[in-house]
């Protein structure tokens, strides 16, 4: 029975010193991570694009409203859908 006994608590060892060691190596990889991030946003910050004024901006005169746009596609439908039958 000793034998089991002595195998059972190489395995608690093993298992402690492979949990032991990806809790060490997670630990690192969020401390290096962290700080890398802390060293990339202090030294090279990112530009703040100008946001536009309204969606409406950006459309173009020849670009249908939003309400024209599903009238547009329901009749595309309903053309297709008469040319098939």
């Amino acid at each position: 029975m000793s034998g089991q006994g002595d195998i059972f608590m190489q395995g608690v060892e093993l298992m402690i010193f492979g949990v032991s060691a990806v809790f060490v190596f997670l630990s690192l990889l969020v401390l290096v991570t962290s700080l890398t991030s802390r060293f990339m946003s202090r030294f090279f910050p990112e530009a703040v694009a100008p946001r536009p004024a309204t969606s409406a901006a950006l459309r173009s005169p020849a670009d249908p409203a939003p309400g024209e746009l599903v009238a547009v596609i329901t009749a595309a439908i309903h053309q297709h859908r008469k040319q098939r039958h």
